[in-house]
């Protein structure tokens, strides 16, 4: 939805050239607001996020995003994620002793950090949890906070390299947009992207 969602602004924001020919075209930055971006991420639920470790095997999904703010660098928000088929591995006596937990419900207030790497075209969140409290399912003691210590101040990556050309008709005219992202940054209410779109038509 986010991909849809930029590629109809870039329409807005660029006057497409009925001629033939490569057009080079400057920066663009756009400004996404909370509202629109809280909308996005709803639409995106439920998300599969690998956060397993050595000593937690198991299923974990975040199953809703709430709350959704942006300051200058940051974002904040409501996070609820679930465990499924979750087990502590652990070595005894050089044994692997497998200890099943089943379900964990978490529900917590976290803030993240923001890094884009535009070389390689990846958006970095790095959550960092300020409050946690249990959710019907459970999710007190140690295998709460094993699953929380797994996200917290771990950086997850997010690519952007998938966004494909846009394809639009102008003056009989075949006309492709190619997007590449220059930065993204979290800014006081919105999320800004810089985005250097390349146009050529035939």
């Amino acid at each position: 939805m986010l991909r849809i969602l930029l590629t109809a602004i870039l329409i807005l924001s660029i006057c497409l050239p009925a001629h033939a020919g490569a057009t080079k075209t400057e920066t663009i930055t756009l400004n996404l607001p909370e509202s629109v971006m809280a909308a996005t991420v709803q639409a995106a639920l439920p998300l599969d996020i690998d956060a397993r470790s050595k000593g937690l095997q198991g299923s974990i999904r975040i199953i809703g995003i709430d709350n959704l703010q942006f300051g200058d660098k940051y974002l904040a928000c409501r996070l609820r994620i679930a465990g499924s088929n979750l087990k502590i591995v652990s070595e005894l006596a050089g044994h692997q002793i497998n200890l099943k937990i089943g379900e964990v419900d978490l529900d917590f207030d976290c803030t993240a950090r923001l890094r884009f790497d535009r070389a390689t075209q990846v958006l970095y969140i790095k959550p960092v949890v300020d409050r946690m409290k249990s959710g019907q399912n459970g999710g007190q003691g140690d295998i709460g906070q094993a699953l929380v210590s797994l996200l917290n101040g771990r950086e997850f990556p997010v690519s952007m390299q998938d966004m494909k050309p846009l394809i639009a008709k102008s003056g009989g005219k075949t006309l492709f947009i190619a997007m590449k992202f220059v930065d993204i940054q979290a800014r006081r209410d919105v999320l800004q992207f810089s985005l250097l779109p390349q146009v050529s038509s035939k």
